[in-house]
Parts: C-alpha cells; structure tokens; sequence
C-alpha cells in the first residue's frame, strides 16, 4: 500500500481531471490537489466570454463545490506555491518550506503569461485575464469604461473584443502580425475573422504595435500610442500577447523544451513524476508538440490518471480540438498544422457555413477548421483518422459528404 498517494500540482483543467478521473476509475490511495490560488479549483476558459457578460456576479465558475472533494476523499491545498521537487526523496517543497511527499507527482502547472514591457504600462486599468482576480478587477473597470483597446489578436484577445463588443464598448485591437490567427489558420480564415470583428465596429489595427501607454493625472490609462504614431484614447487595457508553457518547478533531471517533455504515457524524465496539459509538449505524429488547448488539457488529464493506475497502459494520441465562440458565430479545429502545403475552402465564406483543410505535400490533412456546423465534429474526425489523401476538388464541393471527399 502507498501511503502518500498521488500529489497533482496545479489545479486548472488538467489538474481537477487527474484527480476527478483516478477517483473515476478506482483508484483508492490518497489524493492531494495543490493549487497556488486561494478559492476552490476553476475553470478558466468561461472568463473571457459567458463570465465576463453575466454582469453581475464575481465568484468563480468553480468545476465543484467543497462537498465534492470531500465526498470524493480528495484533499485540497490551497494557497500552496510549490517551488522545487527533490525526486530522490519523493518529496516537493513548497515556498515556505514545508516538505510534502509523493508516491507520485503530477505537475498541471499551466503556462505564464507574456509580459509586454512598454512605458507606462504599470498606468490604472491595464490588466491581462490570468485568473479569477484579474477578471474580476476588469469586470468591475469596464462599468466605468468607454474604449477599450486590446492589444493581441490571438484566440482570447479575440474572444475579448467580442464580449466587449457585445456590451456597447468602443473596442480596438492592435496586433503585431499582419494576418491575425494567420499562422494557426491562414490567411482566408484571418480575414473572415477580421472581418467578422470589423463588421462589430471592432477598429482592428495589424502589423502594429503598442509603444507607449499614456496616464492621465489620477495614473489611470488615457491612450495607447502604437508605432506608426497613432494614439488611441481608452480608458481600459488588456493585453493578451499570448503565453508559454510554465516550467517554473525545475530539476537538473527534468528534461524541458519549451514545456516539461513527456512520453505518450504522460512520464516526465523524473521517476514517478508525470505532467499534464499547458505545462507539457508530448509526441504526436513523430514530433513534439506544444497545445494550450482546453481539451487537450482534459484528456491528457485523464490519460495520465489512467497511466498512473496501470503504468504505460494508454498512450495518448489524441487528436487536438479546440473551439471558440464570437459574437453569434462558433468555429471548431481538429488537427495540429504548424504549417502546411495547401489550404482548400469547402462551402462559402459569404454564407457564414465553411471548412477549410490544410493539407500536406501528400494532400492529406493536417487539420480542419470548420464554421457555424458546417461539418459534423464526428465526421471531420472519420475522415482525419483514414490518414490519406483527400482530393481538393471534391473536397471544395460541398454536396460530397466530407468523408468522400
């Protein structure tokens, strides 16, 4: 019998589901779920849209209430920073020193915001959507706020603008690349985006960036001027220019490139210790890759409890997903393309009902983005899982069920 159990560091996505599935399935030592924040464990991804639109309340869209995790024998650290693993022991070490050992060790630590570094920007009414108490801080500043200029046109700078959008604000969003999303979904998917935003009035400014913030006498932001010279006047600042994986829990023999590197099975170079979601880059299709979505984050959250129950008994191979939402408009991806060969549209823009494939030299695809339930989520990962050829023309033509294509 193990006496101290499975000890999971972080309790985002990865972390509630490493715990949620063991119990799940089984297992029956002990469990602990650390967490550096101070209320029960959450969901972050609701923060940037349904949450923030629901005016009035500020408290946590929590996975569970207390009684789960008393019911389910799981006990909760909060307000735990964990700063160092001494593997040797079976031991993790927490910023004040306190000792905490572990039969095994799951690190769910998520990833760290990118940090912009302008002057000025330390001004009143600058945030960046990390956790529960930024959103709530920029909740209760938006009441007060006219404009607000995003800076970042990635998935939540988006999904931001939207929302704010949504609730009569002036919105603009600077993004430094020329094609926002450009590189996840290319440039005629970017420019439906884009135009979706300016069709909201969203004033969406590319291939520019913020070099300055301007404070008014109180220390609140009055403007932010960009490199071209422009000053835009808001009275509120988010800045999402994206995050990278937290590997802040170091060891000489914990291998990192870029996030904490683990095997199909979740192991981390450590004896003992696994690693799930953010935090990770894990092989897929011959390559390591990094995904910062919130299924990937789930699922490999229940894979690694599995392979913690029976060691290397499922590898993961899942299928990255991810979705979001803008304005009235849902859009799927299923797949990983860091690049690819060639991009072919399915179905019309215009109409709002599309798919795009991005295939390879071989024209298979690597991925599908598809808009608005073009596709059926079940039949896009049909014809994903044969791994061959698709041919453009009948794929652009959309009275050719998907799979035939």
């Amino acid at each position: 019998k193990m006496a101290h159990g499975v000890v999971i560091v972080g309790a985002s996505v990865a972390g509630y589901n490493v715990a949620k599935e063991l119990r799940a399935k089984g297992y029956e030592e002990k469990i602990t779920l650390i967490s550096k924040q101070t209320s029960l464990p959450y969901d972050l991804k609701p923060l940037s849209k349904d949450w923030m639109l629901a005016q009035d309340h500020l408290l946590p869209p929590v996975f569970q209430d207390e009684s789960f995790y008393h019911n389910q024998n799981i006990t909760l650290k909060l307000a735990t920073e964990i700063v160092a693993i001494l593997p040797e022991e079976h031991r993790i070490q927490t910023a004040n020193k306190e000792e905490i050992p572990y039969d095994q060790l799951v690190l769910a630590i998520g990833s760290t915001l990118r940090i912009l570094d302008a002057p000025g920007v330390d001004a009143a009414g600058i945030f960046y959507l990390r956790d529960i108490k930024d959103a709530s801080k920029i909740k209760q500043w938006d009441k007060k706020t006219k404009d607000v200029v995003i800076v970042g046109a990635g998935f939540i700078g988006l999904e931001m603008a939207s929302t704010f959008a949504q609730v009569g604000l002036n919105v603009t969003v600077i993004e430094h690349a020329e094609y926002p999303l450009g590189r996840i979904i290319g440039t005629d998917a970017s420019h439906y985006f884009t135009n979706m935003h300016r069709a909201r009035d969203v004033n969406i400014l590319t291939a520019e960036d913020v070099t300055e913030f301007e404070k008014d006498a109180d220390g609140n932001v009055k403007a932010a001027i960009t490199a071209s010279g422009k000053t835009i006047a808001c009275q509120m600042v988010i800045i999402g220019i994206g995050v990278v994986p937290n590997t802040s829990i170091s060891h000489p023999e914990l291998e990192v490139q870029r996030g904490f590197v683990v095997n199909e099975y979740g192991q981390t170079s450590l004896p003992d210790v696994y690693a799930a979601g953010d935090c990770t880059v894990w092989p897929y299709h011959g390559e390591l890759i990094h995904v910062e979505h919130w299924e990937h984050a789930r699922a490999h959250g229940r894979y690694v409890a599995r392979n913690i129950i029976n060691p290397e008994s499922e590898p993961y191979a899942v299928r990255p997903y991810f979705w979001t939402d803008e304005y009235d408009q849902t859009f799927e991806y299923l797949g990983h393309a860091m690049s690819w060969e060639q991009a072919v549209i399915r179905g019309s823009l215009d109409e709002r009902e599309f798919s795009i494939a991005y295939l390879d030299e071989k024209q298979r695809p690597l991925a599908i983005l598809f808009a608005n339930n073009a596709e059926k989520r079940k039949e896009v990962a049909a014809l994903m899982d044969e791994n061959r050829p698709i041919d453009p023309v009948k794929f652009q033509n959309s009275t050719i069920p998907i799979q035939e294509t």
